[in-house]
């Protein structure tokens, strides 16, 4: 492959990821402000004083997703090191993993309202590192481009 067709591919798949980036940045953010707007909203409403904090709480609820993500892909990674290790030069033919779970309407929807606060309260202590992780990337990505222009 040539260097100009390579610098091309380069600079695109680092805008496409820019943007990408940029995307997420902006989605989670004003979905957690809508979160945030409409339970503060409801707070107004009924003059309780609890909905401030659930409403924060629920507003940073999507970049507890991201750091859920984050985490269940560094655990995928850890596991499979783990297995090459244990394997060494052998082989593996399949595994496979499972999990059983009885869902009934009602856990269902405490089970969705408990993930909720879990979330918030992980996009509260470690949504930073997640917001961090994207800019830093996205920086990176920009020298990218200016490196190759």
């Amino acid at each position: 492959m040539s260097y100009h067709k390579n610098r091309s591919i380069v600079i695109r798949n680092a805008i496409i990821n820019s943007l990408f980036i940029l995307w997420c940045l902006v989605w989670r953010t004003g979905l957690g402000l809508t979160f945030f707007i409409i339970y503060a909203s409801l707070g107004y409403i009924y003059s309780w004083p609890f909905y401030l904090p659930i409403s924060i709480i629920l507003g940073f609820a999507p970049w507890g997703w991201k750091v859920q993500e984050e985490r269940r892909d560094r655990e995928e990674e850890r596991k499979m090191r783990k297995l090459e290790n244990k394997i060494g030069d052998g082989f593996i033919y399949a595994k496979a993993e499972s999990n059983i779970e009885i869902n009934y309407r009602g856990v269902i929807f405490l089970k969705s309202v408990f993930g909720l606060f879990v979330s918030g309260f992980w996009g509260i202590i470690l949504g930073w590192k997640a917001i961090l992780g994207m800019v830093v990337q996205l920086v990176d990505n920009i020298r990218t481009v200016i490196k190759y222009i």
